[in-house]
């Protein structure tokens, strides 16, 4: 498989040209097979900077700390530096890709149980569909409140239970979200078709009673 070729090429430029310790050699063989079973591509040439970053925000959903991913991202980049160099690839798409930020601690304002009260409340009204939605989503991306006013709709992929964010200075990034926010998003996007939009505002995934988009 093509797959096995050039891993092994790479391990053996690792072991032999590079000269990294046996500890080193086995962590590199693991991030390597890891970027194997997360894109499920048949070739690596056709991996893109998208695949990438779903890989990067399914490890943040399972769990892996951001310096673990960052380390695995890094072992990525240098493997696709190597196949640009001897095996003549074209692009490297982890170059630009870097690991999700920790989740921030909610403001000292808000505590933790405040935050689960008020996301607990069970209010099946339009707004409160919306409310839920975006206290969700607020709560287990850890986006800024910003960000989550900001979302549109085709940010998201709730199938692949990630969303698209565009932070400071245009940057992009992909992230995790969780089930119950999941939830709330598809109980309020059933809804919110019944509210009338104004042209400035029909993507945005969260409106007010007017049809603009929150503030």
């Amino acid at each position: 498989m093509e797959h096995n070729h050039f891993q092994k090429s790479y391990i053996d430029y690792l072991t032999f040209e590079k000269g990294l310790s046996h500890n080193s050699i086995k962590s590199y063989t693991h991030d390597l097979s890891q970027l194997v079973i997360l894109i499920e591509h048949d070739r690596f040439e056709s991996i893109t900077i998208q695949d990438i970053r779903r890989a990067s925000a399914k490890l943040n959903s399972q769990g892996l700390n951001a310096k673990s991913i960052a380390r695995m991202l890094s072992a990525w980049r240098g493997f696709f530096d190597y196949l640009i160099e001897r095996h003549q690839f074209k692009e490297n798409p982890v170059k630009d890709v870097h690991a999700p930020k920790s989740v921030k601690n909610l403001p000292q304002t808000l505590s933790i149980e405040q935050m689960v009260k008020l996301i607990s409340i069970d209010d099946t009204t339009l707004l409160g569909l919306r409310d839920k939605a975006f206290l969700e989503l607020f709560y287990s991306s850890g986006l800024r409140l910003s960000e989550v006013v900001n979302v549109n709709m085709n940010d998201l992929d709730l199938k692949e239970g990630v969303i698209t964010v565009t932070g400071k200075g245009n940057k992009t990034r992909i992230v995790p979200i969780g089930q119950k926010a999941i939830h709330a998003i598809q109980s309020w996007i059933e809804k919110r078709t019944s509210i009338k939009t104004d042209e400035k505002s029909v993507d945005a995934l969260f409106i007010t009673e007017r049809g603009k988009r929150m503030t």
